[in-house]
């Protein structure tokens, strides 16, 4: 995979906004969930996203100019940056419920359609005209288990935001602390900081860093989320 579409470089240089988003990421997922998602369309926005845009303008002839400025400009691309950050961010806050149940749908739809078919493969349960009963039946199946799904992760949604933000920002701070101390001990330029991704023990640690991040952001968040039920439950009984 070619990462320096991404111009990963840009996440080392603005650590001054990624750290402090990234922390506070970790330290309330489980509290706030809308501004979360705002944080999260603009972490994506402006990581993720924006370097994708880029890329395909060079590819337009009338946007391969503005694409040259923004490349050449910092000023220009920083502006860039954060107005594509903070409209994702918008977009995310108004419309992650449906962002939620899609994923929710497409996920547990294609397991239900995929196990169904691998059950049937071996029987043949005949057809209706022209329309074979084992793809429409592998079909229903997906169908119903992936609304069903989509609607529990609906439910479930400040659960289900809190998990991909935690794993998004500890990503985030693994690159950062990998990163840094990459550029520090082989004095490169940031520029070339893709280039760690060619060194598999380098590589290795990125991801180490980034599941133990994540994993102690997640028992952060829903360890004191699960003690404070608890409190909840028994001052509710105290008042009845």
């Amino acid at each position: 995979m070619d990462f320096e579409i991404f111009k990963l470089n840009m996440i080392l240089e603005l650590w001054y906004i990624v750290l402090p988003m990234c922390v506070f990421v970790v330290f309330a997922a489980r509290y706030l969930e809308n501004i979360l998602m705002s944080l999260l369309g603009f972490l994506l926005g402006s990581f993720f996203v924006s370097p994708l845009i880029i890329e395909w303008m060079g590819r337009v002839e009338f946007l391969s100019g503005l694409q040259q400025k923004l490349l050449e400009n910092s000023t220009a691309h920083l502006i860039f940056v954060l107005v594509l950050g903070v409209l994702c961010g918008a977009v995310l806050y108004g419309l992650y419920k449906i962002f939620v149940f899609l994923a929710g749908f497409l996920a547990a739809g294609a397991l239900g359609y995929y196990l169904t078919r691998l059950i049937l493969q071996s029987k043949e349960l005949g057809a209706i005209g022209q329309l074979d009963l084992n793809v429409l039946v592998s079909i229903g199946v997906g169908l119903s288990l992936g609304v069903v799904c989509g609607l529990i992760a609906v439910r479930k949604s400040s659960q289900v935001l809190a998990v991909i933000s935690l794993l998004v920002a500890s990503g985030l701070l693994s690159f950062s602390l990998v990163g840094w101390s990459y550029v520090l001990m082989t004095r490169s330029p940031t520029e070339e900081i893709s280039k760690m991704f060619e060194s598999q023990p380098i590589t290795f640690a990125f991801v180490v860093v980034w599941l133990v991040l994540f994993a102690l952001s997640v028992l952060l968040n829903f360890k004191k989320r699960a003690r404070v039920a608890p409190r909840e439950s028994k001052s509710n009984k105290v008042n009845q």
